[in-house]
């Protein structure tokens, strides 16, 4: 007989069920094998990653969305490893970047037509795209399975996960196809899950369909229509964030407009007569600020300082805005003035060593630290600014259409050479800084010193809303490219503070889309309503029949902060789904952006900065290793290398 032939038995082994096989179940996957590598008292592990989708990158970065479709961060930013930064328990496991993963593999990505253009063009500061993402993300997931030691098996099941019920201890992972999985464990990472539509979302459906218009409600671009946007016709698009960007491509680029250089440098669109008009607005009127492309590294402030989890006086529930966003905003503002005074040191009286002295001894908001900050930041343009930075426009009135194309036009002609300068690379110094904050309020998290409520309304709502204006932009160019589209006619500007809502034209009762902004008194209506935003979170109203399932028995709570908000996932400081009794479950846990308090962690991780990804990732496998061996099963295990396959449809 063959010594090395896999043999099969039953035996008592650890079941691990992973609903979701994308970045952030790959993620804490990677990490449990990772700890499994080193365990010196190996028992069996079986693992169930189950995703209908290819696992790795799952449904969002699944490689068959259109090559156009970018990420917003560069491919020297973007790492599923840990390396010698990062504070974890289980052992690091270094590995490449996107960007050094395509310069070793570029012969090979060659053989792909969707990126096989794109492949040669890569550099560490390219935006690449998602199809080229999948990619990585299949390869980082196929490592780490072909990581796993002999006591593990890793099963892949190209399946949806409907129901899990409790019986004797275990936990039934029921699939569509009528499969079952007996789990001792299950970590639930389905990342974004779809949302029934909302009450408002039902009301312009109908009101649509009543009235012969076109609406498309929220989702992810790429899963959406563009075809059924008629050419050549005007169209309102509620939001100017990521999805915007997303959508601009799809209807201007994606159907045969070409943008060029001109002799100043300046892109020009030339359209191809099958654009629709965009007419773009939202709350703050202007689109998230453009990704820093100039070196963020060399303006990396000493962090934390002012805002860590042990500095927050107390050992009970805090208020954000009294207790938190003081601290947190000092965090910011220290970290700019520090930059400030290493790189541009003409700009400031002093030395920084006497400014901080001062500077740490007073509280946020006190009228001395405006005084010590006016006399040592001469200009005011020197000054951080918080409230400005996220109503930029604040109370701004224009006297019409024109004057709002003019003054946005001006606004990110500005963010676009400010975001390229180094000159004002104090910004880069609170985009770090902004990060820490976060990983300090995933802390706070954990120790349990946020209350509900707050999470839902402050962190998830207000603290998310402004880290993504700030530091979660589209890269430069999207934007030169909507300067060109807005100079062209095909986007304009409805300006900040836009309210959209339907109407009945009193003349010829004809139902339409009407867009008001209160920066001015010009209305836009139309016959086509584009949503561009993601669903509102919400666990009892989830697209996902496991979530809702779930939530119908009490055994998952959703956190909201108003009835309209989005609703999330409730858990504990150990990621373990709170029941509608505030009991938690031993062994079901969760994790991912629809997870209440989750966003301070959420991928992708930059390397070399110590990631909340990685740390929430191995905290959350060992608390998944440790209840998971309290409660082994018995099964049929085959020992031998680790073994990736489909389950039977």
């Amino acid at each position: 007989m063959n010594a090395d032939r896999p043999r099969t038995s039953v035996r008592n082994a650890a079941v691990i069920v992973i609903v979701g096989g994308g970045p952030r179940g790959t993620g804490v996957l990677e990490r449990i094998l990772a700890q499994e590598a080193v365990n010196a008292d190996p028992t069996p592990l079986e693992i169930h990653v189950v995703d209908p989708y290819p696992a790795g990158a799952g449904r969002i970065w699944r490689g068959s969305q259109a090559p156009l479709l970018w990420m917003n961060s560069t491919t020297a930013d973007v790492t599923m490893f840990t390396d010698s930064t990062t504070t974890v328990d289980g052992p690091i496991v270094p590995g490449p970047t996107l960007a050094e993963w395509v310069a070793q593999n570029a012969d090979e990505l060659r053989a792909f037509p969707e990126i096989a253009d794109e492949v040669p063009t890569v550099t560490p500061a390219s935006f690449a795209s998602r199809s080229l993402q999948s990619r990585y993300l299949h390869w980082v997931f196929q490592s780490a399975v072909d990581s796993a030691p002999p006591h593990v098996v890793v099963r892949i099941h190209r399946r949806s996960v409907i129901e899990i019920d409790d019986v004797r201890g275990s936990q039934f992972v029921r699939l569509d196809n009528g499969d079952v999985i007996e789990a001792t464990s299950v970590l639930l990472a389905q990342g974004h899950p779809d949302a029934l539509a909302a009450p408002r979302e039902i009301q312009l459906s109908d009101f649509s369909a009543e009235h012969g218009l076109t609406y498309v409600g929220p989702g992810y671009t790429a899963d959406l229509d563009a075809d059924v946007i008629a050419e050549g016709e005007p169209v309102l698009i509620a939001g100017l964030g990521l999805a915007f960007i997303d959508w601009m491509v799809l209807l201007a680029e994606s159907r045969g407009g070409v943008f060029e250089r001109a002799d100043n440098g300046n892109l020009v669109y030339s359209p191809s007569g099958r654009e629709p008009l965009l007419y773009a607005g939202s709350r703050r009127g202007v689109p998230y600020h453009s990704k820093i492309s100039y070196s963020i590294e060399d303006a990396r402030p000493p962090l934390p300082k002012f805002f860590t989890a042990d500095l927050v006086p107390g050992d009970g529930p805090l208020d954000f805005r009294e207790d938190i966003w003081p601290l947190a905003s000092k965090e910011l503002a220290g970290a700019h003035y520090y930059e400030l005074f290493a790189a541009h040191p003409e700009r400031t009286v002093g030395t920084w060593e006497e400014f901080d002295s001062e500077f740490s001894s007073l509280s946020w908001g006190s009228p001395r630290l405006d005084e010590l900050i006016e006399n040592a930041v001469p200009k005011a343009e020197d000054r951080i600014d918080l409230e400005r930075l996220n109503r930029p426009l604040g109370n701004e009135r224009y006297d019409g259409l024109d004057a709002v194309q003019k003054r946005i036009g001006e606004y990110v002609r500005a963010d676009i050479s400010r975001r390229s300068d180094p000159y004002f690379s104090a910004d880069a110094a609170v985009f770090s800084a902004l990060l820490s904050s976060y990983m300090t309020v995933g802390e706070l998290l954990r120790r349990g010193r946020i209350p509900a409520e707050s999470v839902a309304k402050d962190v998830e709502g207000w603290l998310h809303s402004f880290f993504s204006f700030i530091a979660s932009g589209p890269p430069p160019e999207r934007l030169e490219q909507l300067l060109a589209l807005n100079e062209a006619g095909v986007v304009q500007f409805l300006g900040p503070d836009t309210v959209f809502s339907t109407e009945i034209d009193p003349s010829t009762g004809d139902g339409l889309f009407v867009a008001r902004s209160a920066s001015h008194t010009d209305i836009v209506a139309t016959r086509t309503l584009i949503e561009a935003r993601l669903p509102v979170a919400s666990i009892s109203a989830s697209g996902d029949a496991l979530l809702r399932s779930l939530h119908s028995r009490g055994e998952a709570v959703e956190l909201r902060a108003t009835p309209d908000s989005a609703a999330k996932l409730a858990v504990d400081g150990t990621s373990r789904v709170r029941h509608a009794d505030n009991t938690v479950h031993p062994r079901r846990f969760a994790v991912g952006p629809w997870v209440a308090g989750h966003n301070w962690s959420a991928a992708f991780p930059r390397p070399r900065t110590n990631a909340g990804f990685f740390r929430h990732n191995d905290t959350l496998a060992a608390e998944i290793l440790g209840a998971t061996r309290l409660c082994a099963l018995p099964v049929a295990f085959t020992t031998g290398k680790a073994h990736v396959g489909s389950a039977p449809s």
